[in-house]
C-alpha cells in the first residue's frame, strides 16, 4: 500500500480558461485536489466539468492559465505524471467482441504494462473475476462501467478522474461502484475527482464538493462543512399541507413554516418539537402521509446556490 501525504496537492488549476469563439466552456477556474480528497464536481449539463477533466487528461488544451498535476506543470512533465492517473471520461472504450481479460490485454500493451498479474488485480478490485469468457456484447451497463473502472486502474494510478461513473446504473450497481471507490481511497489511498448527477449518492461518498455552472467554479465546500451549512427540519406531508400548516402556527405559535415544491411542510429543528408537533396532528385528526427529520442535501444545496449565482 502506498502512503501519500496529506497535504500533498494533486492537482490544481489556476485561472483556467477554454474559450471556444465567443463562447466559454470555463472561466478563470481556481481549484485544488489533495492527497486524500475525493471531490464531488458538481454541475448541470454543459457547466464545464467534462472540459476539465479532458484538460487534466490532456484531451484539451486551454485558452489560458495553467494546471499542475502532483506540483509539475511544465508541459513534457505533464505527460509523465499524467502516468499516474486513471481516467474513465463519457463511456469507456470497451471491444464488444472480446472478453473483458482479453479488453484489458489489449490496454496493458497500450499502457505498457508488463505485469502478469495486474489483469487479475483490478479485475478483482471490481468484482469482475467471474466473468470468465463472456463477450462485452453480453455484459450489463453495470459490468461495462465496472470494467472501463478496471482499465483505469491497470496503470496503479494515485489519482482517479471519473465523469458519470454511475451514470445509468441500476440501484445496486450505484452501490457497488460506491464500494469500489470508497476502498480505493480508504485502503489504496487514491485520489478521486468524480461527477455525477446523483447528488444523493455523491453526497454519501466525496469528502469535499465543488460547484461549477456555466463555467465558473462558484463554490467549494469540505463534506464537514455542508453538514454544519443547513439546519435539521422537520418534513411533514399531509394531504392538505395549507390547513396542517396554519394549525401547527396556530397551536405551537412557530412563525417559519414553509410548504415546499413538493407540497411538504418543513419546520426547522429549533422552532419545534417533534413529539409536541406529532400529538397535535394527532389531536386534530390530521392525516399523516409522512413525517421525518431532514439532514442537509447536497441538491438544496446546490441549487440554492446556482439560484443565487449570475445567470
Amino acid at each position: 500500500m502506498r502512503s501519500v501525504l496529506v497535504d500533498t496537492t494533486i492537482f490544481e488549476a489556476t485561472g483556467l480558461t477554454k474559450q471556444y469563439g465567443i463562447a466559454f466552456a470555463l472561466q478563470d477556474i481556481n481549484m485544488i485536489v489533495r492527497a486524500g480528497d475525493i471531490y464531488g464536481f458538481v454541475g448541470e449539463n454543459g457547466a464545464g466539468k467534462t472540459t476539465l477533466m479532458k484538460i487534466i487528461g490532456g484531451l484539451v488544451h486551454p485558452t489560458s492559465g495553467k494546471i499542475s498535476l502532483f506540483g509539475k506543470d511544465d508541459k513534457n512533465q505533464l505527460d509523465l505524471v499524467r502516468r499516474q492517473i486513471g481516467f474513465l471520461i463519457e463511456r469507456p472504450a470497451l471491444y464488444p467482441h472480446l472478453t473483458a481479460e482479453e479488453n484489458l490485454i489489449f490496454y496493458c500493451q497500450i499502457y505498457g504494462i508488463n505485469d502478469p498479474n495486474r489483469i487479475t488485480d483490478v479485475l478483482q478490485a471490481v468484482n469482475l473475476t467471474n466473468v470468465g469468457k463472456k463477450k462485452i456484447s453480453d455484459f450489463s451497463l453495470g459490468m461495462r462501467q465496472r470494467l472501463g473502472l478496471a482499465v483505469a486502474l491497470l496503470n496503479d494510478p494515485k489519482f482517479l478522474v471519473l465523469d458519470e461513473p454511475i451514470n445509468g446504473l441500476d440501484p445496486s450497481g450505484i452501490v457497488e461502484v460506491r464500494k469500489i471507490l470508497e476502498y480505493l481511497a480508504n485502503e489504496k489511498k487514491v485520489s478521486i475527482l468524480i461527477s455525477s448527477h446523483i447528488l444523493s449518492e455523491l453526497q454519501l461518498l466525496a469528502t469535499k464538493f465543488g460547484f461549477i455552472h456555466k463555467g465558473r467554479l462558484i463554490k467549494e465546500i469540505s463534506a464537514d462543512e455542508l453538514l454544519k451549512s443547513a439546519e435539521k427540519q422537520i418534513c411533514i406531508r399531509t394531504p392538505d399541507p395549507e390547513v396542517t400548516a396554519q394549525i401547527l402556527k396556530d397551536e405551537l405559535q412557530i412563525e417559519y413554516i414553509t410548504i415546499s415544491e413538493t407540497e411538504e411542510i418543513q419546520i426547522p429543528k429549533e422552532n419545534a418539537d417533534l413529539e409536541k408537533v406529532m400529538s397535535v396532528l394527532l389531536q386534530r385528526g390530521i392525516q399523516i402521509q409522512g413525517i421525518n427529520l431532514s439532514t442537509p442535501n447536497l441538491e438544496n444545496y446546490y441549487m440554492d446556490l446556482i439560484g443565487g449565482s449570475n445567470s
